[in-house]
């Protein structure tokens, strides 16, 4: 009797163990398999998140665009120094620069680059000629603002020579490094030279040897020599070999040997020159006029009867020449 009651318990233990294992296997099995079907859910819902996210920081704002360059809005307009590193040149680099009244870095402005002449420096236009104020007239007169920058172009006619490449430095150093500077439209309409006396020779050959780049051109008292004078040549050292004048160097380099058909397309030209002028003979300039309208260019032309060459009468001459500059120009836009 009482072995066969513990038959019974011992077989009612064996059962109660056995559903026991079983229940715990299956609650095992449940919480297994339950956070990775969970994890799969949030992991979901994080993406998705992510994903609307990145979207919103990928999709351009249609009424704020981007800020470029680093220099800030103003609403005055503002005249600064500048130097950076030119790898071209080996060494450091000044310009001048003037920004327009309501600079606003949302926008894209177009860029004039003025050159001076011999013996000078990037201040000569903004301290023997008061050229700020001449750019604010010209700004308000004609609604076009534009940065506009002074390059310090020592005596090297802006040419690539073996003394300097300054050519070369103007498109790989200092273009690249102003359009991180200041917020600039990029077509080549936006982009024009000017200069005086070397630089007006330099603007002029700047545009020639560089049409994707350049299309407008204000060059005052050019030296645009048909015979370059003694007392000018020993200080041209883009143009010497071994220390001697290399006439056929000059030459070469001349912008009326550039006139070319693949270069003149959308060339616009302003030439201003002082027929007292005795420096750059003004028969040089007008010469030179009338080469570029043998190849179908007119230019628009500005002669002085009593104009000689220096900064007087380039202090007379400039307002003109600014508002054509910034009347070739686009305006300012914010596309």
């Amino acid at each position: 009797m009482h072995r066969g009651k513990a038959w019974v318990l011992a077989g009612f233990g064996v059962l109660m163990f056995l559903l026991i294992g079983a229940f715990t296997r299956h609650s095992q099995s449940a919480e297994q398999h339950a956070p990775a079907t969970v994890s799969r859910q949030r992991q979901s819902a994080i993406t998705k998140q992510s994903s609307r996210k990145t979207q919103a920081a990928s999709t351009p704002s249609q009424t704020a665009p981007s800020i470029a360059g680093s220099t800030v809005a103003q609403t005055s307009s503002s005249l600064a120094a500048f130097t950076f590193f030119a790898p071209t040149l080996q060494r450091s680099w000044s310009y001048m620069a003037y920004v327009p009244a309501g600079y606003d870095p949302h926008k894209r402005y177009p860029l004039v680059l003025m050159l001076h002449g011999m013996d000078g420096d990037d201040t000569n236009l903004v301290q023997l000629v008061d050229s700020k104020s001449l750019l604010d007239e010209a700004v308000n007169s004609t609604g076009h603002p534009a940065v506009v920058v002074f390059v310090d172009g020592g005596n090297s006619f802006y040419v690539d020579s073996p003394a300097e490449k300054m050519q070369t430095a103007i498109m790989q150093d200092l273009l690249p490094h102003l359009k991180q500077q200041f917020a600039l439209l990029s077509q080549a309409d936006a982009y024009a030279v000017g200069g005086v006396s070397m630089g007006g020779y330099g603007a002029l050959r700047l545009v020639l040897a560089e049409p994707q780049q350049f299309r407008i051109v204000a060059a005052l008292s050019p030296a645009v020599w048909q015979q370059v004078p003694e007392a000018a040549q020993s200080r041209m050292p883009a143009f010497l070999t071994h220390g001697q004048w290399d006439q056929a160097r000059w030459d070469a380099d001349q912008p009326a040997n550039m006139l070319t058909a693949d270069r003149l397309a959308g060339l616009k030209v302003y030439l201003a020159s002082g027929q007292a002028d005795t420096t750059v003979p003004f028969t040089d300039v007008t010469h030179f006029a009338s080469q570029l309208q043998a190849v179908g260019v007119t230019p628009t032309t500005s002669w002085s009867a009593a104009g000689t060459h220096g900064f007087n009468y380039w202090q007379q001459a400039l307002p003109a020449a600014y508002q054509w500059l910034l009347q070739q120009l686009p305006r300012a836009t914010t596309n």
